[in-house]
């Protein structure tokens, strides 16, 4: 049996009829390939671009701020000598290392600290808390050092009224970001959080 097959057709690509016309047909179109791999690589940098911004704005809308403070009365106006701490940021602060200077040497504890500012040791109704390892919430206020002002301690909270507000006590501390973004930071009149890569243990660390 007979087999017709069929001869193969070159292929001959489609004429105008116009020859100024097919040169410029290719040209067109490799442009318009251009123009999309263009388009393509640029849309593709904008929404890198906006997933950082995006990061950046999360992590301004959770940066801490921590503020060394003092006083010498209560809110309500009753005497007492406080040193606290205080988140004014927007984001919680973990506070990773704390040490408190008296004349520039550092304490371990309070009652290192009484004995260097003041010359005692125990003091009736002195209340402190640990400020090490402590997660401070936007706008929450920790009083590390509270001592009210009684008969009984008059003499003694004011010469520790007196060396808090010379800055003969200094407290410094350095805080992380949930982000593991660090400040150090001072209570020196002034001072102001700066950046540092991690907070490192001060020797001795001053725990309460």
């Amino acid at each position: 049996m007979d087999v017709d097959i069929e001869p193969a057709h070159p292929h001959v690509h489609p004429h105008t009829g116009h020859a100024w016309l097919d040169k410029i047909l290719p040209v067109c179109a490799l442009f318009v390939s251009f123009v999309s791999i263009f388009i393509a690589a640029h849309h593709g940098q904008v929404m890198q671009e906006l997933v950082h911004q995006n990061e950046r704005l999360v992590q301004a809308n959770s940066l801490p701020h921590l503020q060394l403070d003092g006083s010498n009365t209560s809110e309500t106006g009753e005497p007492r000598v406080r040193f606290s701490v205080t988140n004014a940021g927007v984001g919680p602060a973990e506070i990773r290392s704390v040490q408190v200077l008296v004349a520039g040497r550092p304490v371990g504890d309070i009652g290192a600290l009484m004995r260097a500012c003041c010359g005692v040791g125990q003091v009736p109704g002195l209340t402190t808390s640990t400020l090490l390892g402590g997660m401070v919430r936007p706008g929450q206020t920790i009083s590390f050092i509270d001592l009210p002002v009684t008969s009984a301690t008059s003499a003694v909270a004011a010469r520790l009224d007196r060396a808090r507000t010379s800055n003969r006590i200094l407290t410094k501390v350095c805080y992380c970001s949930v982000f593991d973004e660090c400040w150090a930071r001072s209570s020196a009149a002034g001072d102001r959080p700066r950046r540092v890569a991690q907070c490192s243990a001060p020797q001795p660390q001053y725990s309460q």
